[in-house]
Order: C-alpha cells, then sequence, then structure tokens
C-alpha cells in the first residue's frame, strides 16, 4: 500500500486533538493537504468512529444503560447495525452537502466536502462516548453534537465554494435532507429492530428534558407526525362528503399557506441579514421541517382527524376530475363548487 494511503495513529491523534483545541487552524491546514475522500476516511472518519464506539461500549457495559440505540447485553446486533449506519451516514451527508453546494451556485469538490464533515463531527463523535453515563451524559452529547453542527457551518468556507449569500440557505438545507434521510432509515430500524428499541426506550436517562432547547421544534413535529400515525376514519359507504368536512378543508388549506408564508419570510429576513446567528440557523432547520408538515401540523393541532383529511382531499379531487360518473361525484363536486375560490387560492 501507498504510504499516502497507510494508518497512521500518531496523525489521527494529532488531528483530532487539532479539531478540540483549535479547530480553524486545523481545518486550514488540512485543507491546505488536499487528501482525497479515500485518505481522511482511513486517517480520520474511521478511526474516530471505531474508537468513540469502543470507548462507549465500554462505558454501556460499565454503567448498564443504552449506547448507539441498544444495550451491550440486550442488543448486540441492533449495535452493530447502528455503529454500520453511523458510517454509512458519513458518505450520505457529504454528498448531500456537496450535492447542494453545486445548486446553491457553489463548485462541488467531494473530496472536500468530506473533509470538512469528517473533521467537524470529530466533537459530536467523541462527545457521544459519554451518553451512556447516567444523568449528564446526554446533556455532553447534545452538545458536543451542536458544536459539531457549529464547525461544519465555519467549516463550509473553508473547504466548500458556496457563495456568502447562499451559505445559510444551503446549509439549513442541506441539514433538513440529511435529517429527513436520517429519519426514514431510524423508521425502518425500528420495524426491524422493535423489541430492542423498546428496551432502548425503557432503559434511557428520563433526566434530559423533553421539548427544550432547538430539539423541542423537531419534538413538536414529531409528536404531530405519531398522532397523525394512530388516526383512523372509517368513511362513509356512500362515499358522499359533507359541507362542514369541505369547509373545514377550504380553512385548513388557508392556515396552511399562512404558515407557509409565514416560515418563508424567516428565510427572506435571515438571507437580507446576511450574517445569521446560529440561534437563526438551526431555528431555521426546524422551520424548514415544519414547512414540509404545516398541512398536518394544522389538521393535528386544532384535534383534526389526518386520515379524515386525506379522504376529504382525495374525494374532492376525484370530483374535480369527474365531475358526475357517479351520484356522489356530483353531490361532492357541488360541495366543491360552493368553496372553490378558497380551495384554489390556498393549495
Amino acid at each position: 500500500m501507498d504510504d499516502k494511503q497507510s494508518f497512521d495513529l500518531n496523525e489521527t491523534v494529532r488531528w483530532a486533538t487539532g479539531v478540540a483545541m483549535n479547530p480553524h487552524d486545523t481545518a486550514r491546514a488540512y485543507q491546505a493537504t488536499e487528501a482525497p475522500w479515500q485518505r481522511t476516511f482511513l486517517q480520520i472518519t474511521l478511526p474516530v468512529y471505531v474508537g468513540a464506539a469502543i470507548a462507549g461500549f465500554i462505558l454501556s457495559w460499565i454503567f448498564g444503560r443504552p449506547f448507539m440505540f441498544g444495550s451491550v447485553a440486550g442488543a448486540p446486533l441492533l449495535f452493530l447495525f447502528s455503529f454500520a449506519w453511523s458510517l454509512a451516514f458519513v458518505f450520505v451527508v457529504v454528498f448531500i452537502f456537496d450535492f447542494f453546494a453545486g445548486v446553491f451556485n457553489g463548485k462541488r469538490n467531494y473530496d472536500a466536502a468530506f473533509a470538512a464533515l469528517s473533521l467537524a463531527m470529530v466533537p459530536a463523535v467523541l462527545g457521544g462516548i459519554f451518553s451512556p453515563l447516567p444523568w449528564f451524559g446526554w446533556l455532553i452529547g447534545l452538545a458536543a453534537g451542536i458544536y459539531g453542527l457549529v464547525l461544519v457551518y465555519q467549516f463550509i468556507p473553508v473547504f466548500m465554494t458556496v457563495p456568502e449569500d447562499k451559505r445559510v440557505v444551503h446549509f439549513i438545507v442541506s441539514l433538513l435532507v440529511a435529517f429527513v434521510v436520517n429519519i426514514v432509515v431510524s423508521a425502518l430500524v425500528a420495524m426491524t429492530f422493535a423489541p430492542d428499541i423498546s428496551d432502548y426506550a425503557r432503559d434511557m436517562d428520563t433526566s434530559a428534558p423533553a421539548g427544550t432547547g432547538i430539539l423541542g421544534g423537531f419534538e413538536r413535529q414529531a409528536d404531530f407526525a405519531e398522532q397523525a400515525s394512530r388516526d383512523t376514519y372509517d368513511p362513509p359507504a356512500n362515499g358522499r362528503l359533507s359541507e362542514d368536512q369541505v369547509a373545514t378543508y377550504a380553512r385548513t388549506l388557508q392556515r396552511t399557506a399562512e404558515l407557509r408564508e409565514r416560515l418563508g419570510k424567516k428565510f427572506e429576513n435571515m438571507e437580507e441579514k446576511g450574517g445569521a446567528s446560529f440561534g437563526d440557523i438551526f431555528s431555521g432547520v426546524g422551520d424548514a421541517v415544519r414547512l414540509g408538515t404545516a398541512e398536518m401540523e394544522v389538521v393535528k393541532s386544532a384535534g383534526g382527524n389526518w386520515k379524515e383529511h386525506q379522504w376529504v382531499k382525495g374525494q374532492i379531487e376525484t370530483a374535480r376530475v369527474q365531475r358526475d360518473s357517479s351520484p356522489a361525484v356530483e353531490h361532492n363536486y357541488e360541495l366543491f363548487l360552493e368553496y372553490r375560490d378558497e380551495i384554489e387560492t390556498y393549495e
């Protein structure tokens, strides 16, 4: 193997401690090496993740507490899968940030993006080691994770060519897409490892306050999604909408449009300010999540039934296409015409 591709533990320690002690100088120094992604993975990403996994595994065994979505004794397969996904997710996130750099008028460079994300997330990975500690372990992990995201934002102009006026929106959109991807994978894991995750949830440290800090917004949206997933609705056999259902649907569309407009203005204000604070950035990530789930939020925050709302939407759309194919469709189309202006204005 070429010396440039061989592993050097001293180099790993030097870069990892450099990020912790002097992140900005370390980032510029590493950028100057122009290391390909393979080199960064071998020298920084892989050893840091492996070392963190081993250390966290040991602390989990000592304190009998979960680590990486599973306990040492109770969910070894889940632990291994979580570790594999954490490594794979690095490549996913790098691709996302690199892709959107091109979308927002920047220059794509996968090697540079890989270096930026790998270096920036060293504190988050190492901070996660302490998550099995009782009482304050979650706080260390949370603080390290936030600091890692701060470094990602700060490292973008060092490693990646993204116009300054697009830097905030590039960061928020990239982070949002990565968040959604992780949620989808987590849902698949939940279905595969349901008993182990139940054990994990039962063993989790309850000292962490719920719904607080920058994660509170995500928790709120997740709560709406969970409520919506539990909704059930048995539509009438005749397939006819009631006037109240159509009126509620029209009102929901109006309030959804108003919510999206208000959230959209926040992004416009952020771009106009130019130098957005980190509070603005993380708030923007939560607002971006709300943009995608605005209609559900409007329905559930009013105590509505998401499944009924979806049925009403489908019946209205069928009526708009078919109009008079059956008595029920004709009835529904007449109701739609009564609220046509409201619906078409806000959909």
